[in-house]
């Protein structure tokens, strides 16, 4: 073995993982918590799931992302322009946002 096949299989590894289907999901949930809402509802996980997967996200006329797998441009842009992540409406709503401790 050499070094560069070394290389191919730690890329493929990486490759592997980052396109396995929990992935999206997984990366998306964290972002949201990360961002503000420890307790996203599942469509909210799901599109920004979704927009992590083809890369791109629309809010509107504007288009976010280069609809590459993984693009972090659309994910954020999915997190912070979803109606979820907007609306003022659910603050009054004791389950959303972060758990006090």
């Amino acid at each position: 073995p050499e070094l560069r096949d070394a290389h191919y299989e730690l890329d493929a590894v990486i490759d592997h993982l980052l396109r396995h289907h929990n992935t999206a999901p997984f990366v998306g949930k964290l972002m949201i918590q990360h961002f503000g809402n420890s307790n996203p509802s599942p469509r909210y996980v799901k599109e920004v799931a979704h927009a992590f997967q083809n890369g791109q996200y629309e809010s509107g006329s504007i288009q976010f992302g280069d609809e590459k797998w993984g693009n972090l441009e659309a994910t954020v842009a999915a997190i912070l322009l979803d109606r979820e992540g907007m609306t003022a409406l659910l603050d009054a709503d004791p389950t959303y946002g972060y758990v006090k401790e």
